[in-house]
């Protein structure tokens, strides 16, 4: 009895804890219902907020907001285009700019939805009478592309061509007024740039160009090339949205425009070279023909120039370089891309060519500081070394008997072989790489011609090749090579890197960069850059080099002659390299003449009377004035010297005499 008792107690605690559950899980119920209701109601009341604002927007406002919906269809995310940075010579001259220019853009859709049914009609007249654009062409482009936001009328335009636009724009005329508010946008100008080049051909082959892109494109040649990243910008943007009130509002990001490049080069000296290798190139005229100044001190290039000369505006017209149209038509494409990449090219960096006499200076200056010679050695020239039975290596004329300076002043090969023989070719190679000879000398130009692969080295120089190399046959160099290696030779023994530009400028004209001179390793001593100096001066004064001759200043100089393609051919390669004043040399100038037009082509007489005349106009430009007495002697040598050559029409009998004796076959 006790037990059902139990039982009875323990199942009524149950059902009773089942009954409070039940109780309280309807209690959980009744309160997420009246949540849910809540967030229902709620979401209810967002909707008819959201319904009523768009009522507003549509009803209220409707017409605003289209209208600046539309406004803003043809202005959204416009580009702002960079100004690429100009190119100056060293006193600010400018070299090369970008001008601004104009596109004509129709907006057919802005036109035809205007609010004025005579948008289109005004549209047509005002592209006739402000631009030429017949109002037949306007209507059919309207109709055709009746939805269309772009269309190009005219490209190319300079302000002046649409100022007159401009003007009327600006009118107060009520006529004027309303045809410009019907057109509206529908008639805008897009901006770009164009590259011009304001002295057409000056220097054209350091500066190069650019392509056609907008902005002024991109460096295909010269300085535009390796200074591309320097000169070229980052376009800005201009673009719109709709605030909260639906009132269209812009926001201009300006354009971040290209730097100025500064160049070493001077204009005037570079106009001073273009002439007389024009001069040169009409009256006997060459294959080719180089002229390069450099500081000697700095590395600085003042100047360099080659023929012939191109239109950097129109750098693909051949007319310009000499070439007759008729006969450029004939050609084929590939022989038309030869001719242009063979005129674009700068001789000065980009052709190599066998350096002839004017390496003497380094083989000599060498062999003194390595004690293998004395200035005070005499040498005996008999007109040429036998190797064996069937080698003979001939100099260029019979010295006999002469000094070391001597062998430097009228350019004698036995002379050479004898020091290079007790250089011998270990000593003589490490001779050639101490002068950058064969090395790239790392120019900022683009393509500087590498001639590694035309030098000797121990492992294939035998004998001849010693030989021949210590007169500068039988290896390559570039002019920029040469004339580094000349200028330490002048200076002191200092070897500067060559170097085309001279800073980089904001375009505000701050300075960012500064390119200053680089001692890349000394050459010589000081004593033997001084006896070099000297047996230079010689050359000019009664040697090789007597067409280098300037009234009232020192000038010294080497000749050199070389051979051109096939060994034996009569073509020949001339050039005369030079510093002055030869006491403290201030400016050396390199000239060669690549096979000139003429019966007989071994004159280095033709470079160096180029030499002269450019020294004659550099010098008191440059405000280094004589320190010779000028004499009327002087003057009509000089004189005689520019307007005569020997074996080209020359009456000068001692000059006659001179050449037979001593330049015959060779300097």
């Amino acid at each position: 009895m006790a037990r059902k008792t139990d039982e009875l107690s323990s199942y009524r605690k149950k059902q009773k804890k089942i009954n409070n559950a039940k109780r309280l899980q309807g209690r959980i119920s009744k309160t997420n219902r009246r949540r849910l209701l809540l967030v229902f109601v709620f979401v209810i009341l967002c909707f008819g907020v959201l319904i009523w604002r768009l009522v507003q927007i549509n009803v209220v406002h409707g017409e605003q907001y289209e209208k600046n919906v539309l406004s803003m269809l043809g202005t959204d995310s416009q580009t702002i285009p960079y100004k690429r940075g100009d190119i100056t010579d060293r006193n600010g001259t400018v070299l090369a700019t970008s001008e601004k220019i104009y596109s004509l853009i129709l907006d057919p859709y802005v036109i035809n939805y205007s609010n004025d049914s005579k948008a289109p009609e005004y549209a047509a007249e005002l592209l006739y009478k402000y631009f030429g654009i017949g109002k037949e062409e306007t209507a059919s482009l309207l109709k055709e592309h009746y939805d269309s936001r772009y269309i190009v009328m005219k490209k190319g335009m300079e302000y002046s061509e649409k100022a007159p636009y401009d003007e009327f724009l600006k009118s107060e005329d009520e006529n004027d007024e309303e045809m410009a508010e019907a057109v509206g946008n529908g008639i805008w100008f897009e901006e770009s740039y164009r590259r011009i080049y304001p002295y057409s051909t000056l220097a054209c082959d350091v500066i190069g160009f650019t392509s056609d892109e907008v902005t002024g494109g991109t460096g295909l040649w010269g300085i535009e090339n390796y200074y591309n990243d320097d000169l070229t910008g980052t376009n800005g943007r201009k673009y719109s949205y709709l605030d909260e009130d639906t009132t269209v509002s812009y926001v201009t990001e300006d354009p971040d425009n290209g730097y100025t490049v500064v160049t070493t080069i001077d204009s005037n000296i570079q106009r001073i070279c273009e002439k007389y290798i024009a001069e040169f190139m009409e009256d006997t005229g060459a294959e080719n023909i180089a002229a390069l100044v450099m500081d000697p001190n700095t590395g600085e290039i003042l100047a360099m120039a080659s023929a012939p000369v191109f239109d950097l505006n129109d750098p693909y017209d051949l007319t310009v370089a000499g070439y007759e149209q008729e006969e450029i038509d004939k050609m084929e494409y590939s022989e038309v891309s030869e001719l242009l990449y063979s005129t674009w090219k700068n001789f000065c960096v980009n052709d190599s060519y066998e350096p002839g006499s004017t390496s003497k200076t380094m083989t000599v200056s060498y062999a003194l500081d390595k004690g293998v010679v004395s200035t005070s050695d005499t040498f005996n020239c008999m007109g040429g070394l036998s190797y064996d039975s069937d080698t003979y290596v001939s100099c260029n004329s019979t010295h006999g008997e002469i000094t070391l300076k001597e062998s430097v002043m009228y350019s004698c090969n036995v002379a050479m072989m004898n020091i290079s023989d007790k250089l011998g070719v270990a000593d003589f190679v490490k001779m050639q790489t101490l002068f950058g000879l064969g090395q790239q000398t790392g120019i900022d130009l683009p393509g500087e011609e590498s001639c590694e692969s035309l030098i000797f080295t121990e492992d294939n120089m035998g004998p001849i090749e010693l030989w021949t190399s210590s007169f500068g046959q039988g290896y390559n160099v570039n002019m920029v090579q040469l004339a580094s290696a000349f200028c330490s030779i002048v200076n002191g023994g200092k070897y500067y890197k060559p170097h085309i530009v001279k800073e980089i400028q904001n375009d505000s004209g701050s300075t960012v960069e500064v390119f200053d001179k680089i001692l890349v390793r000394d050459t010589i001593s000081e004593e033997t850059s001084e006896f070099l100096r000297e047996a230079l001066c010689g050359v000019v004064e009664e040697g090789t080099g007597i067409y280098g001759f300037v009234p009232g200043y020192k000038v010294g100089g080497k000749t050199g002659t070389a051979e051109v393609g096939v060994r034996g051919s009569a073509d020949r390669l001339v050039s005369f390299i030079a510093a002055a004043p030869i006491d403290d040399p201030q400016l050396v100038v390199y000239v060669i003449v690549d096979r000139p037009h003429s019966e007989y082509q071994g004159y280095s007489s033709y470079a160096s009377k180029i030499v002269g005349s450019i020294l004659y106009e550099t010098l008191p430009y440059m405000q280094i004035f004589p320190t010779e007495e000028i004499t009327d002697a002087d003057l009509n040598r000089f004189w005689e010297y520019r307007h005569k050559s020997a074996k080209d029409g020359d009456d000068s009998a001692a000059a006659d005499e001179f050449y037979d004796n001593n330049l015959s076959n060779g300097d």
